[in-house]
């Protein structure tokens, strides 16, 4: 017969009770009592289910019927930053409901908020009988978080590192820039130029002037104006950048563009559009990719629980990744396929 809490009760000589906190990692357990049960549930086989665990001990607190379990997001903060940004919360937001739809209440902790360290949070975690975490990052880490991987399951939003080892949600931003150059195509721009800070494109792998620059080898149609990709985007370098290349539609995070474009007595869109590849990040009403920030929070919460149905603890030997799509978003700054038809 396979081993229950019943029979290791039995075998070390404690209630169930204190079986079933001591392999929840429960703070009221002493240590040596601990170590000898969880040695005793390796020897006669036991495999706690969490998602059992965690269902049985919220109901016999609130008798709630609809209630599976405990999940985490764990955001991980830039440089200066203590909480997260407001696309990140447009992120937690998305997930936190979904987590509620499923049955699952999903708890935010920022590595940034009063110096709370790691440590801290997984005391905490572990107190509340949290089955799962999303990390969320807002910039890739040079070395892996000091954390307990093999006791959660876990995935990440955004790369957590250049190269994952965890599974990964994230924006498609190859997809997002091929499908909006193909609509301004459509629309008639044929020199379509691309300015970008360096940060934003690395922690993307790339994917932005990759797509950018394939698309004008292999495709084509939209010229071939090098990528401006600098540290800083500042007002001197950008207007240096357009007035020697003239490209008809440019496309960047930074909406300040279009007054600069202003000085050089350029109309926007008559004379050049602009397209925002971040259209929830704009100051100005605009056309641009709109990254379905709280879809990307959906996404990460049905791939978490999922891995928490089969019980997938630890980081999985072969990453995988889950791209959201962006939408394009017409507006006033660049003109339309139906316009130019």
């Amino acid at each position: 017969m396979p081993a229950s809490i019943r029979s290791l009760a039995i075998h070390c000589g404690v209630s169930t009770a204190t079986i079933s906190r001591a392999l929840a990692g429960h703070a009221s357990v002493r240590p040596g009592t601990r170590r000898r049960i969880e040695e005793a549930a390796r020897q006669h086989g036991y495999v706690r289910n969490h998602l059992v665990g965690a269902l049985m001990a919220h109901v016999r607190r609130t008798r709630a019927e609809t209630f599976v379990g405990n999940i985490a997001i764990v955001h991980v903060p830039g440089p200066g930053q203590t909480r997260p940004g407001t696309q990140q919360r447009q992120i937690i937001r998305g997930a936190q409901e979904r987590a509620r739809q499923l049955g699952y209440h999903a708890y935010e902790f920022s590595l940034g908020n009063k110096g709370m360290r790691m440590e801290a949070v997984v005391r905490v975690l572990r107190a509340r009988g949290v089955l799962g975490l999303i990390f969320l990052y807002t910039l890739p880490l040079k070395e892996p978080l000091a954390f307990p991987w093999e006791d959660f399951v876990v995935v990440e939003l955004d790369y957590g590192r250049p190269e994952p080892f965890m599974h990964t949600i994230c924006h498609d931003h190859y997809l997002s820039m091929t499908t909006a150059l193909m609509r301004l195509h459509a629309a008639g721009y044929r020199r379509a130029g691309v300015f970008l800070e360096r940060f934003k494109d690395e922690r993307t792998g790339f994917k932005w002037s990759g797509a950018f620059r394939s698309f004008q080898e292999q495709i084509g149609g939209i010229g071939s104006v090098p990528v401006l990709r600098v540290a800083e985007m500042t007002e001197n370098l950008f207007p240096r950048w357009y007035s020697a290349h003239e490209p008809d539609v440019v496309l960047g995070h930074f909406d300040a563009c279009i007054g600069w474009l202003r000085k050089l007595r350029r109309r926007v869109p008559a004379d050049v559009g602009f397209f925002n590849l971040n259209w929830v990040g704009r100051s100005v009403t605009c056309a641009g990719i709109d990254p379905r920030l709280e879809e990307q929070g959906i996404v990460a919460i049905e791939a978490l629980i999922a891995q928490l149905q089969r019980d997938e603890r630890g980081l999985p030997a072969v990453p995988r990744t889950w791209h959201v799509p962006g939408r394009f978003v017409e507006g006033p700054t660049v003109l339309s396929a139906q316009t130019v038809g």
